[in-house]
């Protein structure tokens, strides 16, 4: 079942001018290569998939695409969020910006915890993929719903005991056609979500 799209944390959104435009750009870049591949985009029934980003001034604060732009192929800066602070104890999400943060905005902020030279986080959608991952003994979450309390567990756990940095991707088995990527810089993540699809056209 495809339930993208929906916010499912506290948003506390401060609605401001376009906000960390540089970052924008650098994400723009990525996520229009990742958009021409369908990697991201929108389901017949008009809900988008795929998220994108970038963490902002070395701190827990990352730029994010805006819930509901995948059907969009270029995005300017008003469609992107500043997500300022993640409160995982409330569930509550700190964001400002033209444009409310990504339904996935939760789960980008753990993995930025969980490690601080991750700067970058690439979310995607592929029933391909997705299910090469499963059946490949990939990284995975438990059959856990995207954005809540216990995907963040999950998250958590998988990592509780390996290093994210030599590990960084893992599919989402509870959220259909979900894949994850991460790295220093976009390009490393990228690098990584490209790995895997050579492995499964090989």
């Amino acid at each position: 079942m495809i339930d993208d799209g929906v916010v499912k944390y506290s948003l506390q959104f401060t609605q401001t001018d376009e906000v960390a435009k540089k970052e924008c750009q650098k994400i723009e870049k990525t996520r229009e290569r990742l958009f021409s591949l369908g990697l991201i985009g929108a389901y017949d029934n008009g809900i988008g998939y795929g998220n994108i980003s970038l963490r902002y001034t070395k701190k827990n604060a990352f730029v994010i695409t805006a819930t509901q732009t995948g059907e969009l192929p270029k995005l300017s800066p008003k469609y992107y969020s500043l997500v300022k602070n993640v409160d995982f104890k409330t569930f509550t999400t700190t964001a400002i910006g033209v444009s409310k943060p990504s339904s996935e905005a939760i789960t980008h902020a753990c993995i930025y915890e969980l490690d601080a030279r991750i700067n970058a986080v690439i979310h995607v959608h592929n029933e391909k993929l997705w299910r090469f991952m499963l059946e490949n003994d990939y990284l995975s979450t438990n059959d856990t719903p995207y954005g809540t309390p216990e995907m963040v567990e999950d998250v958590r756990d998988i990592y509780k005991d390996i290093n994210p940095m030599l590990n960084n991707a893992f599919v989402m088995k509870g959220h259909f056609e979900g894949v994850v990527v991460f790295g220093k810089s976009l390009k490393q993540a990228e690098k990584a979500l490209y790995t895997i699809v050579q492995e499964l056209l090989n």
